[in-house]
């Protein structure tokens, strides 16, 4: 079954537990939160303390970049892309003032296609 945790290019976690002596990890995850990976890290370390063994462990989180196949994904151009359509998002959620400031519309459109020339917008997955 598919799954859809961080398929939309939110930041997505998983739980990184060392058991005992070894010095391999073993991963747990993707979760959608670092509680969910928390909890499982939580889990391992009570689980084998029961039976006097050990575990440790942290948590890491990773950023989703959705590129064609056979591109190179650029993580950082997609981080600074998402942070443009942030700003034109907020610039268009303040009231408008046409006489103070008639040209707000069209900052934000520059910041989205100056976004799109950077990385363009991931399309919408079908439900």
């Amino acid at each position: 079954m598919a799954r859809n945790i961080g398929a939309d290019g939110r930041t997505v976690f998983r739980a990184v537990i060392t058991f005992g002596n070894s010095t391999t990890p073993r991963y747990e995850g993707p979760y959608s939160s670092a509680g969910g990976a928390r909890a499982r890290v939580s889990f391992w370390r009570n689980h084998l303390a029961r039976s006097e063994g050990s575990a440790t462990g942290r948590v890491e989180q990773a950023h989703t970049v959705w590129t064609p196949v056979g591109e190179q994904a650029d993580p950082i151009a997609a981080a600074i892309a998402r942070a443009y359509r942030a700003v034109a998002d907020e610039i268009n959620a303040l009231p408008q003032d046409y006489e103070c400031d008639p040209g707000r519309g069209d900052a934000a459109e520059y910041l989205r296609r100056r976004a799109d020339e950077i990385h363009p917008a991931a399309e919408e997955p079908n439900q």
